[in-house]
């Protein structure tokens, strides 16, 4: 496995990336020597991995135990994270066991707030499944679940001791988990590192018979690109709110949409509407717009908003985002990522912020809830 050190602040731990190598994470984990292994999985990955990974641990590194949670947004709430908290105390977890979050970006943030949580922190060790995992979430020291008006507001910061990731979990993969996580890359190319751009758009679509050298690049680059805001900002609170690209739209979203649009398709289609934002505000020009409306294109998810999802309730969302507070005059505006140019946001009060009139950003959102209007900013939803 290769092994990449991500640095953070004063945060240190490896991310170890390979092929086919299931032998080599059950050999980790037993490395660490735990009084217990909590295997922590929704009961779709439980089918797939869990089973046969606790099996494996049982065998080698000692007493593990397969907790299982719904996934899904609607599951990833408090109500959740006490069943898996009350179910690993009565199993025997103490001081000396680990958190395992084999699975998606839920289960990681589940499973890191229960590591953070029990006995006022215990070991965390992410094994992620799917691209988002791999390559956006298990890089982030933020660890939440959900509220009844927004995404990610109940949580904190905690560190696991180590990433433990292989390719070959991604075939199971479905084609909308793919593009969901290769809408993170885009995000990546597009805020922050623009010499991913030429050579993505060379390789998208993928599917699920994927090039495993292509998909380690795309890891290793989009770790490179996390790596590059976030090396000297382990919060996430200043240069690292540039990650937040496509979100403000994107978690109103996903949060409006109850479960029907993936996390990465809401963040695709969160740029497309905050390039569209800034285009009307004359931050950006009418190529940026296009730039995204290709590279989301590509990864082929649809550029409009469901059907049942009004603009209403997603603005409504929109008043809960988590970046309020951070620019001392925003008004009544939205505290929201824009890009004047690939890899150059816009700068407020020396944050990758910028205040948006709300009459814009309204009038954008409820342009991508009703497809009627599509035309008015050239969208077109891709074959396949």
């Amino acid at each position: 496995m290769k092994v990449t050190t991500i640095a953070m602040g004063d945060v240190r731990f490896p991310y170890r990336l390979g092929t086919s190598c299931v032998d080599e994470i059950v050999d980790r984990l037993a490395d660490l020597d735990a009084s217990r292994y909590l295997v922590v999985a929704d009961t779709t990955v439980a089918g797939l991995y869990g089973h046969d990974l606790v099996r494996r641990i049982r065998g080698t590194a000692g007493p593990a135990d397969l907790l299982l949670h719904q996934g899904g947004e609607e599951h990833k709430g408090l109500g959740t994270l006490t069943e898996l908290v009350e179910s690993a105390l009565r199993l025997g977890a103490d001081r000396r066991s680990v958190v395992v979050a084999l699975g998606g970006g839920i289960t990681g943030n589940i499973a890191g707030l229960m590591a953070a949580l029990m006995f006022r922190g215990i070991r965390l060790v992410h094994v992620p499944t799917t691209i988002v995992a791999m390559l956006d979430s298990v890089l982030s020291l933020k660890q939440a679940v959900n509220s009844s008006v927004g995404k990610n507001l109940v949580g904190t910061f905690y560190q696991p001791v180590e990433v433990l990731a292989d390719t070959e979990f991604l075939r199971t993969l479905s084609r909308r988990e793919i593009r969901s996580g290769l809408c993170e890359v885009v995000k990546n190319a597009l805020a922050i590192r623009p010499s991913m751009i030429d050579r993505l758009a060379g390789l998208l679509p993928l599917d699920e018979r994927y090039d495993d050298e292509a998909m380690r690049w795309i890891i290793d680059e989009s770790i490179a690109a996390k790596a590059q805001v976030t090396e000297n900002d382990v919060h996430e609170r200043g240069q690292g709110l540039v990650l937040e690209y496509g979100h403000t739209v994107g978690h109103a979203l996903e949060h409006a949409a109850r479960g029907e649009v993936s996390h990465g398709a809401a963040v695709g289609l969160g740029m497309l509407a905050e390039a569209e934002i800034a285009r009307r505000l004359g931050l950006a020009g009418d190529d940026m717009v296009q730039l995204h409306r290709e590279l989301i294109g590509r990864v082929g998810i649809d550029l409009e908003f469901p059907s049942h999802v009004s603009a209403d309730d997603v603005r409504f969302r929109l008043r809960y985002d988590n970046k309020r507070g951070y620019l001392s005059d925003a008004g009544d505006g939205y505290v929201i990522v824009l890009l004047k140019a690939p890899g150059v946001p816009l700068q407020s009060e020396g944050l990758p912020l910028t205040v948006a009139d709300p009459a814009v950003v309204d009038a954008v959102v409820s342009e991508f809830a009703h497809p009627a209007t599509a035309a008015a900013i050239g969208r077109r939803t891709p074959v396949g």
